[in-house]
């Protein structure tokens, strides 16, 4: 298998999604991987695209995956293979990925999914790749789906997710495992009551609330202007009694 691609070149795309993964193993490990499994197989490699901390959701703001399919459609790079490390490094949005190959093999370019044991030069591996495109999606979108429930488990328990407190509460420190859990803080939680009472009871909008809480000297905490001062567009978030 390895003698099959004796005297073809290639490019190397890399990408990690996140800051722990850039900090990690993936990117010097995937480059070291790929550049071996060039190697083995008799290739040459023309050049490495790393894309640092990019989601696999959309081609979008993908800057090095960019470049390297206008250096393929320039000629600026004859290549004849673009190598991954798997075909979710590609991308995880099944029409981008097909898109995105469709779009390279115009040009005589085909991609190699090396832990995948994929290569679009075969029929049989271009069927796969279609296939475990939609499948890297389906995982992308079930991956989020978990995690926003866990999310919502924990706030339905008590439990913080990370940020600040809101004004009304004060962050409690849990053990490591956790981040924490929020409680009221009385003087606090009178003066929120009393915004929403002005809402929704006296029919004051923002601006006269903001004015009210201004002129009675409520402040709000530092951590959270910039939130509240967005919502409400003056000083409404000053709503700590000084």
């Amino acid at each position: 298998m390895y003698n099959t691609k004796e005297g073809k070149t290639c490019v190397i795309y890399i990408r990690v999604s996140s800051e722990r993964q850039v900090k990690g193993y993936s990117l010097d490990g995937q480059k070291h991987y790929l550049a071996e499994c060039a190697e083995r197989r008799g290739m040459t490699v023309l050049d490495t695209y790393v894309e640092e901390g990019k989601s696999g959701k959309s081609i979008e703001g993908r800057t090095e995956f960019q470049r390297m399919l206008d250096d393929i459609q320039s000629g600026k790079v004859h290549t004849d293979y673009v190598l991954v490390f798997k075909l979710s490094r590609f991308g995880r949005n099944a029409r981008d990925v097909l898109n995105s190959l469709e779009f390279i093999m115009k040009y005589g370019v085909h991609l190699m999914c090396v832990e995948d044991g994929l290569d679009s030069s075969t029929s049989m591996g271009k069927m796969m790749i279609t296939i475990l495109g939609a499948v890297a999606e389906l995982e992308r979108e079930n991956i989020i789906a978990q995690s926003l429930l866990g999310r919502e488990e924990k706030a339905k328990s008590g439990g913080w997710n990370g940020g600040f407190a809101p004004y009304g509460y004060r962050l409690v420190k849990g053990d490591d495992k956790s981040k924490g859990k929020l409680e009221t803080v009385p003087e606090e939680k009178a003066v929120v009551q009393l915004v929403f009472d002005m809402f929704l009871n006296r029919n004051m909008g923002y601006t006269a609330i903001s004015g009210y809480l201004n002129r009675n000297g409520y402040l709000s905490k530092p951590a959270f202007y910039q939130d509240f001062v967005e919502f409400s567009k003056v000083s409404a978030g000053r709503m700590r009694k000084s």
